[in-house]
């Protein structure tokens, strides 16, 4: 019995050891750079109201975050909480918000073309910045999901004061926090999801909570090249590990709930951070409301479900040969990721002679990552050429 408990003291020596070595060698590589060290402070996030919350944010960001280009403004606008007001054309119409939540290493410009459109129905529309995000990609490495959802839970409440509907949107890790939110309030009138990340592609997510103890940073980068104002590249592990908290959380509240109010779902088909099937099946199994739906971009899915619209992920106008994670969320023309706008994501699992003619600007299609076709570079699609049809069809869901 003494031997078996050596045997069991050594072996947790000698991981130990290993993993203050590998911590020491990772802290080693890491350049030494603000964007790879943490603020000083976290974003605050306990204030009643939303727009407490907005100021001390913005106020906080300011002080925090790592700036990437000469254009402070812009770029403190790209990741700042906003709200757009409702415009009510009759007083006697019940009064109607969204609350929305961006995914993981990104910013609540991601919602700005979606916002717009639905402030134009009427709603309220508000966009949270999640605790670690829009400074620097260090804040991640000692966030927890639980400040997220501390915090989206907080401004549901504060909706809630303002608005006799609430409805809560979400893209990927951020529609997971806003469908376990919903699944736990019968107050909430329908859900928003793009891309949401229910269940990852990877089998090997589970794990994630283990990696930030071995490899903090999966990759690092150079800061000459994060050009992305609007998202963290790279990111750290333990960001990874929060999500799979989140995914565990929604999946778990699914196997014992049903959502029963009307759902707007947009997955791509060639996703390649989602396994987008198990999504799919937990849209027809799980959310029944009859006027649903779940917009796919893609090869029909091999199930029946007369709620699921099917769209084409090839458009030669825009050159775009399937949808990517986040390739739904911004019109075409959208000033930043927009097809006309210039800004590429030239890391997109491409061979090393795509990545450098994407790079120097030259011919490019779009894709999700990973896709390759012979004689042709892709960048990250980052825009949506099915924008319009896409809000028509969530307009159908919201009014009915």
């Amino acid at each position: 019995m003494f031997r078996l408990e050596f045997k069991v003291l050594l072996l947790r020596f000698i991981m130990g050891s290993l993993i203050i070595i590998q911590l020491g060698c990772a802290q080693n590589n890491v350049p030494k750079h603000a964007v790879y060290q943490k603020s000083p402070s976290q974003l605050p996030i306990e204030f009643k109201s939303f727009e407490a919350y907005q100021l001390a944010a913005k106020n906080w960001l300011s002080d925090n975050r790592v700036f990437l280009t000469q254009n402070r403004t812009k770029e403190l606008k790209f990741n700042t909480p906003f709200e757009l007001p409702a415009k009510l054309n009759s007083g006697s119409e019940n009064s109607k918000g969204i609350l929305f939540v961006h995914g993981l290493g990104d910013s609540p410009y991601y919602f700005s073309d979606i916002a717009q459109t639905l402030n134009k129905q009427g709603f309220l529309v508000r966009v949270l910045l999640l605790p670690g995000h829009g400074s620097r990609p260090a804040d991640l490495l000692s966030v927890s999901s639980d400040a997220w959802v501390r915090l989206v839970d907080i401004q549901i409440n504060a909706l809630k004061a303002q608005v006799d509907n609430v409805y809560l949107g979400g893209f990927s890790t951020g529609a997971n926090l806003v469908t376990s939110a919903a699944l736990s309030d019968n107050a909430i009138k329908g859900l928003i999801l793009f891309s949401p990340a229910f269940k990852a592609k990877t089998k090997l997510a589970r794990l994630s909570p283990l990696l930030p103890l071995y490899k903090p940073w999966p990759w690092l980068k150079s800061p000459n090249y994060m050009t992305n104002i609007a998202r963290y590249s790279p990111v750290p592990s333990n960001a990874f590990a929060q999500y799979y908290y989140t995914s565990r959380d929604v999946q778990n509240k699914l196997e014992k709930k049903l959502f029963t109010k009307p759902v707007f779902m947009v997955l791509s088909e060639a996703d390649s951070v989602v396994d987008v099937l198990a999504v799919a099946k937990y849209f027809s199994q799980n959310f029944t409301h009859k006027n649903s739906k779940l917009v796919w971009f893609g090869n029909k899915p091999d199930f029946e479900d007369n709620r699921i619209i099917v769209y084409s992920a090839k458009s030669d106008k825009y050159q775009v040969s399937n949808y990517s994670h986040m390739g739904m969320l911004f019109k075409p023309d959208n000033t930043y990721f927009g097809f006309p706008s210039g800004y590429r994501i030239c890391d997109n699992g491409q061979t090393d002679a795509a990545f450098s003619k994407c790079y120097k600007k030259g011919d490019i299609w779009y894709s999700a990552w990973g896709y390759k076709e012979p004689d042709k570079a892709h960048a990250r699609l980052t825009f949506n050429p099915k924008f319009d049809d896409m809000m028509q069809v969530l307009k159908q869901v919201l009014t009915k």
